[in-house]
């Protein structure tokens, strides 16, 4: 399991993520499952979201959310532990500034 940078907007460092995958791979079934944390901008523009659910489930980000990711045999819950956003000239709510995430995976019985 693990999570990484899904899409930036913008140019410059630091940069400006909008977009978050979280994934699961177990080896005892054939596919990895993705999820996208996405900014409430992102999740709120049609062509981003459209576009980005290519690479997984679009998911709004929000504080204290949960969004469960399962496989034959695992499961991941997912936390948003604490989240801010940026500031800046981009469109608000459009980028994180922090995003602290909680990943707990569990063998289904």
């Amino acid at each position: 399991c693990g999570a990484g940078i899904s899409e930036m907007i913008g140019v410059g460092e630091p940069k400006k993520v909008t977009a978050f995958e979280v994934w699961l791979f177990d080896k005892n079934d054939i596919q990895t499952v993705t999820k996208v944390l996405m900014s409430a901008h992102a999740f709120g523009e049609d062509q981003l979201r459209q576009q980005l659910a290519a690479k997984g489930e679009p998911v709004l980000s929000e504080l204290n959310g949960e969004t469960v990711l399962e496989t034959q045999t695992l499961k991941l819950v997912a936390r948003v532990v604490d989240m801010a956003y940026g500031d800046g000239a981009m469109p608000s709510e459009s980028y994180f500034e922090r995003l602290v995430l909680e990943l707990e995976v569990t063998q289904k019985t």
